[in-house]
């Protein structure tokens, strides 16, 4: 996108050039060529100039924020997503994984027996180690969700970088202006 300042109303345009009442005509800040501008008209054209230079900083701030905020929207979707898949994981854990998945798994394995020397060994508590596996895995995936979310939002920081571009630059012309050989 491009920066455009604004339109502005009739009465009142860019450095002046239109007078509230309606005529146009250069006011007094701006008549004449600089070199035989006297020390009020000067100044004037200088409060001028930088008043212009502050609304368009302004407005360019103005469209950063508007752009930066869909960003924000966007990386607060993938952590609410995440979230979301998260707080699904820690119902299944409770509802379906420690009850359904281990009880399943535990009556399975149960019907296995192996001699050894201490007497029969079960593999029931097989259930309880996918139990454990399977909501970690999920965990991982939300993880995973909710990182890259939090990555999309650290990387809106730092806000409004053409802004700050142009105000470097414009401190870089105010500094030019003040050296002596400049002139």
């Amino acid at each position: 996108m491009t920066f455009s300042p604004p339109e502005r109303g009739p009465a009142v345009t860019m450095n002046g050039r239109d007078r509230s009442d309606g005529q146009t005509g250069l006011d007094p800040a701006h008549g004449g060529p600089l070199p035989q501008a006297t020390l009020i008209e000067l100044v004037g054209r200088l409060i001028n100039d930088v008043s212009d230079l502050a609304d368009r900083q302004i407005d360019l701030a103005k469209q950063e924020i508007g752009e930066a905020k869909d960003d924000a929207f966007r990386a607060v979707k993938r952590i609410a997503i995440g979230a979301g898949i998260a707080a699904v994981v820690g119902l299944l854990l409770i509802i379906w994984a420690w009850t359904a998945f281990i009880w399943f798994f535990n009556w399975l394995f149960g019907h296995i027996a192996f001699p050894t020397p201490l007497g029969t060994q079960s593999l029931a508590w097989f259930g309880w180690l996918l139990g454990l596996v399977v909501p970690a895995v999920f965990g991982f995936i939300a993880y995973r969700f909710i990182r890259r979310g939090i990555s999309d939002a650290m990387a809106i920081w730092p806000p409004l970088p053409r802004t700050r571009d142009t105000l470097k630059e414009d401190l870089e012309w105010v500094q030019h202006l003040r050296t002596p050989n400049a002139r």
